[in-house]
């Protein structure tokens, strides 16, 4: 369920208030902690016209979008495949939700987690590329996106 790139889909009991939320993992350690973002339908890409992928597409990257409808992934349960889109316009900004936890804190702060799907490695290596990039990520995550690109990027 935390392998990288996953989606995932619960009710989040946030600080202020609880709501069903996206979540997607982009750092496991192997060993108990997970680097995960949330998602969000609001309008955070930060351009007048977002595009799929990084916004702006030509200068420093603010925000990554998911378009509705573009299938990002798929999940496979017991050999069928069932491909994954958003049902909005899904934005992931660089200074909104994130979490460097242990997996059992992040499961204490959600209920009916399920895993809709898996990125596809593309989607996956874009993301991080763009929150790699973007002056508002954080320097300690930066260093985990760089790590993560190197062993993807030949």
């Amino acid at each position: 369920m935390f392998t990288p790139g996953s989606i995932l889909h619960g009710i989040f009991h946030l600080k202020a208030i609880t709501k069903p939320k996206y979540a997607i993992v982009l750092y496991n350690d192997g060993i108990n902690c997970i680097l995960t973002i949330f998602t969000t339908s609001e309008e955070r890409s930060g351009v007048i016209s977002p595009i799929h992928g990084k916004n702006p597409q030509d200068s420093e990257p603010l925000s990554y979008v998911f378009k509705k409808g573009v299938i990002v992934g798929e999940l496979s349960n017991k050999g069928t495949v069932v491909p994954f889109s958003f049902p909005k316009d899904t934005v992931v900004v660089p200074d909104y939700g994130d979490q460097f936890t242990t997996q059992q804190a992040f499961l204490a702060e959600v209920t009916e987690l399920i895993k809709c799907g898996e990125l596809y490695p593309y989607e996956y290596e874009n993301l991080i590329y763009t929150l790699y990039k973007s002056k508002k990520t954080k320097r300690k995550y930066k260093r985990i996106f760089e790590e993560i690109l190197k062993n993807i990027i030949p």
